[in-house]
């Protein structure tokens, strides 16, 4: 086996594209990563890439953008000997990681090796279900309008992704100036849609992470007053249905394993499982690292 540190994300996909798109909607977050990382090579001030192949065939997949959670892939079933070479990597590197996300297995096994390795402690943060829709039950739209955010709606949409980051666990102290900042510069991309029932915007959503056959549904938010109306599933079918007639094939999107209500609300809307995902926080030494954005899961 071989590792390569990759200095650039053309190499990187050389090794990798072919793979990650086998299953494009399971690996819509490395792609989304790299898809940013190609179009806009300031957007990250750090990156780490790198591969491990045995032979011509690809072990494993790595990409890191600090202060985020280290992102790993692999289409085998064991691949202890690649994250090996991986950890080994980041360790003489002298790279920390604030924790790792990627499937199921692979995720824990990246963890435990990384553990083995480093005075630290591993915690579960979230268990995640990937899931992809080619086709919207319409049935699940209500009365309303979706729309794209603009300007008029900055305090909405970054007060519904400052109570978003609270609500999901992401972060439990977020920065709200940091929150407006992001979404006043995100507005004008008009990836951000709103739900208006009546006049009066209730729930908001988000297009993220494109890839060459399918986009995300992201940043789904329905201010706590307003909830249990079928607002988000009214947002999130029409989001995905536009999504849809813009060309793309399929939607994806993350869920949270412990809300069975939004798992549930997102199969009626024709979204059917295609694998699981745990997110792990790192705990290095005593030092407990701060409970960190994965801001590519919003992005």
């Amino acid at each position: 086996m071989k590792l390569n540190k990759h200095r650039n994300i053309d190499t990187f996909l050389e090794e990798t594209l072919k793979y990650l798109e086998q299953s494009e909607a399971l690996n819509n977050l490395m792609l989304g990563i790299c898809n940013t990382i190609k179009n806009n090579p300031d957007y990250y001030s750090d990156v780490y890439l790198a591969t491990v192949k045995q032979g011509e065939e690809l072990a494993i997949a790595a990409v890191m953008t600090p202060p985020n959670k280290l992102v790993v892939y692999s289409n085998r079933e064991e691949c202890d000997d690649a994250i090996e070479l991986l950890v080994g990597d980041l360790r003489n590197r002298n790279i920390d990681i604030p924790g790792v996300i990627g499937p199921k297995e692979l995720s824990k096994r990246t963890c435990d090796i990384w553990s083995k390795y480093n005075d630290c402690k591993v915690k579960l943060e979230m268990n995640m279900r990937v899931y992809e829709l080619r086709e919207v039950n319409k049935n699940t739209i209500g009365e309303g309008i979706l729309r794209p955010a603009d300007e008029e709606d900055l305090e909405f949409v970054a007060q519904g992704r400052y109570d978003f980051e609270i609500d999901t666990g992401l972060n439990a102290s977020p920065d709200k100036e940091k929150c407006y900042e992001v979404v006043r510069n995100r507005l004008p991309e008009k990836t951000i849609f709103l739900w208006e029932d009546a006049g009066k915007v209730v729930s908001m959503a988000a297009k993220a992470r494109p890839t060459q056959n399918g986009a995300t549904v992201a940043l789904v938010h329905t201010p706590k007053e307003l909830r249990k109306r079928g607002y988000a599933t009214s947002c999130v079918a029409a989001l995905s249905q536009h999504l849809l007639d813009s060309g793309y094939k399929f939607c994806s999107l993350f869920t949270d394993l412990a809300n069975p209500t939004s798992n549930s609300i997102y199969m009626k809307i024709g979204y059917k499982p295609v694998g699981d995902y745990d997110s792990y926080i790192i705990e290095k030494g005593e030092i407990t690292i701060t409970k960190l954005i994965q801001i590519e899961l919003l992005e």
